[in-house]
């Protein structure tokens, strides 16, 4: 610093080089290591011409989204057990390769990943052989269960997407993470000194992917007590709560199937409100039946707004 702010008459004659020497110097410097200004203008061309917005498979979430996912935002989805996030993200990973046709990095932290189901989802899509295997095909999974690997895979992203900044083929343009709050809960509370480091790491990895390479992210976390016995709120407390760019809510419906709806007799409807965008207003609703086989199996989302 005092290279660069100190007097330059004077630091040349303590160095024993010239005047334009020691200017040079300071330009290469600034040229390296300085902040470069962009405009504003050129900064709204270049999300114009790089934004894109991948549809959901879920109608009434693509309306509440303002049309989907998009490719500058990390987006969460939290909610109790069983409560139809690994479906979602089992349809937004289907929906982005078959008719975006585009990569899905799916980094499965539960062991909820299930090619089976996939297979299902495109099948109700009335997808032929060949585009449900050429659309599998875009779909990598990572089973991760531990923090410190999945903050190597993510450096490990973050490379490929600068490889293909430089003209190689980026081989996805969504990633999903299904769940954070399975890594990162065992790490919080008790003698746990680590766990909100942690959190900011992970949250630094994450953000980088939407903000300086236009992907999509998509995360699931778990609710817990609010501050009334009767209200949930997403897990990893105030520390987590400024990551992500959309926070989603799936709450439990009293309402079921009825006889007037497409949705079978009995079947327990979500309803998700968005509880923070930088873009919707907030308490934005949609509603769905996550429709059940006999063994439980979620298999697919029947919107009804």
């Amino acid at each position: 610093s005092d290279f660069i702010a100190g007097n330059a008459e004077e630091l040349a004659r303590k160095c024993s080089i010239s005047y334009k020497v020691l200017l040079s110097i300071r330009k290469v410097l600034f040229a390296h290591f300085a902040a470069i200004p962009i405009s504003g203008a050129n900064l709204y061309q270049e999300v114009i011409s790089s934004v894109a917005i991948l549809q959901t498979g879920c109608k009434s979430l693509d309306r509440v989204l303002d049309g989907g996912l998009y490719t500058c935002e990390l987006v969460e989805i939290a909610g109790f057990p069983r409560a139809g996030k690994t479906q979602l993200c089992h349809s937004v990973a289907s929906t982005v390769a078959v008719e975006s046709k585009q990569g899905v990095l799916y980094i499965d932290t539960t062991g909820g990943f299930s090619g089976q189901r996939l297979n299902e989802i495109l099948d109700q899509k009335g997808c032929t052989q060949l585009t449900k295997q050429e659309a599998l095909q875009r779909i990598q999974c990572k089973q991760v269960f531990d923090i410190y690997d999945l903050l190597e895979l993510l450096e490990e992203v973050r490379g490929r997407l600068e490889q293909g900044q430089d003209g190689a083929n980026v081989s996805f343009k969504m990633v999903i993470v299904d769940s954070v709050s399975s890594l990162l809960a065992p790490l919080l509370g008790g003698n746990q000194v680590d766990g909100q480091a942690l959190i900011g790491h992970l949250a630094q990895a994450l953000k980088v992917l939407p903000v300086e390479f236009y992907t999509s992210v998509l995360v699931t976390n778990t609710v817990v007590q609010g501050e009334s016995w009767d209200e949930k709120k997403p897990a990893l407390g105030r520390s987590w709560q400024s990551v992500p760019h959309t926070r989603i809510m799936i709450k439990q419906d009293p309402a079921v199937g009825i006889e007037d709806t497409a949705v079978p007799l009995g079947i327990q409807r979500r309803k998700a409100v968005i509880i923070k965008s930088q873009r919707q207003p907030t308490a934005g609703v949609f509603n769905w039946f996550p429709a059940e086989q006999s063994s439980g199996q979620k298999i697919s989302f029947h919107s009804t707004n």
